[in-house]
């Protein structure tokens, strides 16, 4: 029975989920497309950005979850350097940190801008492109992130490098914070838990309770040497406490 949930959300999520997404995808990139040609930047972020937060509600609603965002006081007005820093367990992750209201871009493989709609949706957040195998690729795209956050266009980096297969927070390995250091920008801890819940771990029916902790921000221009080394480590014991101390879902019983 456990497995056959998953398979169900599943089918939700290909019948019901994909095809809205698609549709509204296709309208925020064509919007976004005219808006930036006729030089209207603001509408040319903000209408795209309506349209994509209903398509998050969209999937959220039909795998069955809801999201309760904790902190935000925490989080940076818009226009300010940014980089987030989540802790990453689901493909549904990435829906789930737009829920906080800003609308990051991110470090995206190159296949990706390959797909249709896919790479619009790349362009439209003022993602980066990389080819993992090219050294070289890997700079060009720190640089691209940097000038990314300097425009005031927030990147959000997930520093385990990987999705946890198990829920439980890998290390956050030290290269995935250059190019928030580089940039001298707020880099925001975030954790994220129950997420696996909605999807790959999915193994009862219910609304999946989500919830998304925004810690304080960490001003990365003005850390010492020292500090700047130790920021990976510091990251991540803030997003590991706050996760331990977020409700699990279903709640265990006492």
């Amino acid at each position: 029975m456990r497995k056959a949930v998953k398979y169900i959300r599943l089918f939700f999520a290909g019948i019901l989920v994909l095809p809205m997404f698609i549709l509204l995808s296709i309208v925020a990139i064509l919007l976004g497309a005219i808006l930036r040609l006729l030089h209207l930047k603001r509408l040319g972020e903000a209408v795209p950005h309506a349209i994509l937060d209903a398509a998050c509600l969209w999937i959220m609603g039909f795998l069955g979850s809801s999201v309760e965002i904790i902190g935000y006081e925490n989080l940076p007005k818009k226009g300010e350097k940014m980089c987030f820093f989540p802790n990453h367990s689901s493909m549904i992750d990435i829906p789930v940190i737009y829920s906080t209201g800003r609308w990051p871009g991110m470090v995206a493989k190159k296949e990706l801008w390959r797909v249709p709609i896919i790479n619009g949706l790349l362009w439209l957040l003022h993602c980066v492109p990389l080819n993992r195998k090219s050294p070289k690729d890997a700079i060009k795209a720190i640089h691209d992130g940097v000038e990314n956050i300097e425009k005031g266009y927030p990147m959000v980096i997930f520093p385990e490098g990987t999705r946890s297969k198990d829920g439980k927070i890998g290390e956050f390995k030290s290269g995935s914070f250059k190019m928030a250091t580089r940039a001298g920008a707020l880099i925001v801890p975030v954790a994220m838990k129950n997420v696996r819940k909605t999807l790959e771990s999915a193994d009862r029916f219910g609304i999946v309770k989500i919830y998304v902790e925004i810690l304080p921000p960490i001003d990365s221009s003005k850390l010492t040497p020292d500090e700047l080394k130790d920021l990976p480590l510091r990251v991540e014991n803030m997003v590991r406490e706050a996760y331990d101390r977020l409700p699990s879902w279903p709640k265990k019983k006492r």
